[in-house]
């Protein structure tokens, strides 16, 4: 009965009412503790990295309070060094503060490449070899010779060069294609639908330059333009004189 008695006393309820509400503050102190630990909902955007330099990032990710950490670095033609070039998580993601983000560069250092030998090989063959180094075709240099659609030299900026030589991944290699006989008559091929580079190839097959190339203003990348239009055009009554000059409009 004294017991009874207590818990209905009112330094009991008192004593009750003044534990349950330290509990509940401590347990919203809790609540609003872990939320300042962990930032809930604090949440921030991951930016796009994309192309930009190395020395850019220090400043730009310091702003957003994030960090980085490079996982690979490889060479990427027709790429300037240290450019990002992929990120982790993805540009737009939402991260915590203080997240590190995983990116991959363009190498610093251009790796380098052997010619290869292409003397007396076909264009088409040649063509290929070129590609598989990592190399590029540039200009097409007709000479007569016996040796029709064979190449005949290797040029770089102008100059003879030989199989074996070093040369940056990426360089552009002239070459030096026979030609049977100069004074004879060729169809005009149809270049529409290719792009520059098949453009270029299709037309040295049938011993014809590329002359102008006319860009559409809105490209953005060229290497994907393809050909809308041709002069002269396709016209098998009216073919034209070998190593004459093809003009193309591309877009």
């Amino acid at each position: 009965m004294s017991f009874i008695k207590f818990i209905k006393s009112k330094t009991f309820l008192v004593q009750l009412g003044f534990i349950l509400g330290l509990t509940v503050v401590l347990i919203v102190g809790l609540v609003q503790y872990m939320k300042f630990y962990t930032n809930h909902g604090q949440e921030i955007e991951v930016p796009d990295l994309t192309d930009l330099h190395i020395n850019q990032l220090e400043q730009l990710l310091a702003e957003n309070d994030l960090k980085y950490m490079v996982i690979d670095s490889t060479y990427l033609q027709g790429k300037p060094p240290m450019l990002v070039y992929g990120q982790d998580p993805k540009p737009g993601s939402k991260v915590k503060e203080g997240r590190t983000i995983y990116l991959s560069i363009t190498a610093s250092n251009t790796p380098k490449v052997k010619l290869p030998d292409l003397i007396d090989l076909s264009l088409r063959k040649a063509t290929i070899d070129l590609k598989n180094l990592g190399l590029g075709v540039g200009n097409l240099i007709m000479r007569p010779d016996i040796a029709n659609n064979v190449i005949l030299e290797m040029m770089m900026n102008g100059s003879k060069v030989y199989p074996g030589k070093e040369v940056p991944k990426g360089s552009i290699v002239d070459l030096v294609v026979g030609i049977y006989n100069v004074d004879s008559l060729v169809n005009v091929p149809n270049l529409v639908g290719l792009t520059i580079e098949e453009a270029r190839f299709y037309l040295s097959e049938t011993a014809l330059y590329l002359g102008a190339v006319n860009y559409a203003p809105a490209i953005r990348d060229s290497s994907k333009a393809l050909v809308v239009r041709q002069f002269p055009e396709v016209n098998d009554d009216e073919p034209i004189n070998t190593m004459s000059y093809v003009d193309i409009w591309v877009e």
